[in-house]
């Protein structure tokens, strides 16, 4: 974790220090639901400010999982080690995708980047869903 302190020590504390964590391989060998809020409350330890929680460093979807938000099941156990806010990333396709993960209490924060690609007005009518 030398790196997240020399991170937050460079920049100091008036500066966001997020971190994105791939936080399951889904492979065997590779990192599992299990570690991850070990894993968490060692990168809150470090200072992040918040951690942003998407699939492993391997494997970025989970075969045949259709739902929205993908990694939801991991980002819970990192919501419920940490204080920081933590942020879900994937598979986010609608507003209402994204209020029922956090009504749900499965993250603080959507992360969403390939939805907002495909269409540039995805915030509008996002926010236009769940109005």
């Amino acid at each position: 974790m030398f790196f997240m302190h020399a991170c937050r020590k460079s920049v100091g504390d008036d500066f966001i220090v997020a971190f994105r964590f791939g936080a399951c391989d889904y492979m065997e060998g590779g990192s599992e639901i299990k570690d991850i809020p070990v894993a968490a409350r060692i990168f809150e330890q470090a200072g992040i400010d918040f951690l942003d929680i998407s699939g492993g460093h391997c494997i970025y979807t989970i075969k045949g999982k259709t739902a929205s938000g993908w990694f939801a099941e991991l980002s819970k156990p990192a919501k419920q080690a940490v204080k920081v806010p933590v942020m879900l990333t994937g598979g986010v396709k609608t507003g209402e995708d994204a209020e029922k993960l956090l009504e749900g209490q499965a993250v603080d924060l959507i992360g969403v980047g390939r939805s907002m690609m495909r269409d540039a007005e995805w915030t509008q009518k996002a926010l236009a869903e769940v109005q």
